[in-house]
């Protein structure tokens, strides 16, 4: 794939000094202030991170994800009612702003109006994995990508991965502006991007900044943002540019952003399966939910390259991952752990002997525990850990887990 440079007219997004003033462009050019989330992963993440910053700000919030539709914090009763009644709240001028993430089957479903969105962001499709392009899923997001892309009103600014070829390397006939979104500046599309005159969010020197080519404004630095475990976890870190970027464009100052990334946990329990780091007493549990073998070698990289202790993992029936990744993602595991503890086999064999054969395929195999329930194999991680061990748990119940895992902390 070839990828296109942004056209100047086309790059160009504007840093407003003031969410108020972002606001009323938005208003006066007859949309709501509602930012729309979409991605493969990491997207409800941006969400909690740009819902904390713009809360933060003082600002009367809705979201709407995966888990239901909040108003002002409190969790509604149904989604498409409440949504509508967020979306009055946004009319009258007693909401702010509201946050939707996008699912790419409910939007192939249910289809998407085209220009409605002042923002719209897409966190990635797959990385540029070539076995996740294949599958039925990501043909899928792709599919369903250029409603999603042409949901952005013409006023309004697209915020896009500008590592991931197949969300920001192709050009669109959108006339909307992008802000791409990259760890590294000197990487092609977001070189070229800046080069062009756009606008991006980038890593420099350890610093999440947010400019053009000839000036980055500092929000704040990579160590010290704990849920991405102090730098470690470099698809957070890119969450963490993505909401910081929508965030920045929307009127809130580097210097507000940058206080909530490395304030108090973005996510305390809101997104239970979605790399939810807890701080044991002396050691740290990571709760994400079973995922494909190209989201878990980046968990797994994050995780070995603290470099500190042993890596202690549950996994139990792997819900969410496809039959035949299964080997891959237990080689994976059984590389990347020390002790593995698996429980709640028997119902499904034949994915457990692939399971059980990706783990057995490694030249020198992690200790395996079998233990029947995924409650039984969180305590007997717990047991196990020690100074300075990391606990990864694939959690078939994140919510459950999650908050097991709580209260051992407490």
């Amino acid at each position: 794939m070839i990828a296109a440079t942004p056209s100047p007219a086309r790059s160009r997004v504007r840093l407003l000094d003031s969410f108020g003033g972002w606001s009323e462009r938005v208003i006066a050019a007859g949309h709501l202030p509602i930012v729309a989330v979409a991605g493969s992963r990491g997207k409800s993440t941006v969400v909690r991170i740009l819902d904390a910053v713009f809360q933060a700000a003082g600002l009367r919030t809705a979201t709407w994800t995966s888990v239901g539709v909040e108003i002002q914090g409190r969790r509604q009763r149904g989604e498409l009612g409440a949504w509508s009644r967020a979306m009055g709240r946004l009319t009258a001028g007693t909401l702010d702003v509201a946050i939707q993430e996008l699912d790419w089957s409910t939007v192939h479903a249910v289809g998407l109006p085209p220009a409605i969105y002042p923002v719209v962001a897409v966190t990635n499709l797959c990385a540029n994995n070539d076995e996740c392009l294949i599958r039925a899923e990501t043909r899928l997001a792709k599919k369903v990508l250029p409603s999603v892309l042409g949901a952005v009103c013409d006023e309004g600014v697209l915020v896009l991965n500008g590592e991931d070829y197949a969300v920001a390397g192709v050009e669109t006939a959108l006339t909307a502006p992008a802000l791409l979104v990259a760890h590294h500046r000197e990487s092609p599309l977001l070189r070229g991007h800046l080069s062009a005159g756009g606008t991006a969010a980038w890593i420099q020197d350890e610093v999440l900044t947010v400019g053009d080519r000839e000036h980055g404004e500092p929000v704040c630095a990579t160590e010290d943002l704990a849920f991405a475990l102090s730098g470690t976890a470099a698809f957070q870190i890119h969450n963490a540019l993505c909401a910081g970027a929508i965030a920045r464009h929307c009127g809130v100052s580097a210097a507000a952003i940058g206080a909530v990334l490395t304030g108090a946990p973005v996510m305390p329990g809101s997104l239970p399966g979605s790399f939810n780091v807890v701080h044991l007493e002396n050691a740290v549990a990571v709760i994400d939910r079973p995922t494909p073998s190209w989201y878990v070698r980046p968990i797994l990289r994050a995780l070995t390259g603290r470099g500190r202790g042993r890596l202690v993992i549950v996994a139990g029936r792997m819900i969410g991952v496809p039959d035949d990744d299964l080997t891959e993602v237990g080689r994976l595991l059984g590389r990347g752990g020390d002790a593995l503890i698996v429980h709640s086999e028997g119902a499904e064999p034949d994915r457990d002997g692939r399971f059980r054969q990706g783990i057995a395929a490694n030249p020198v195999p992690p200790v395996v525990v079998h233990v029947p329930t995924e409650r039984q194999a969180l305590n007997r991680a717990l047991k196990l850990l020690q100074p300075g061990d990391t606990l990864l748990v694939f959690a078939d119940q994140p919510a459950l887990a999650l908050r097991a895992i709580q209260r051992a902390a407490a």
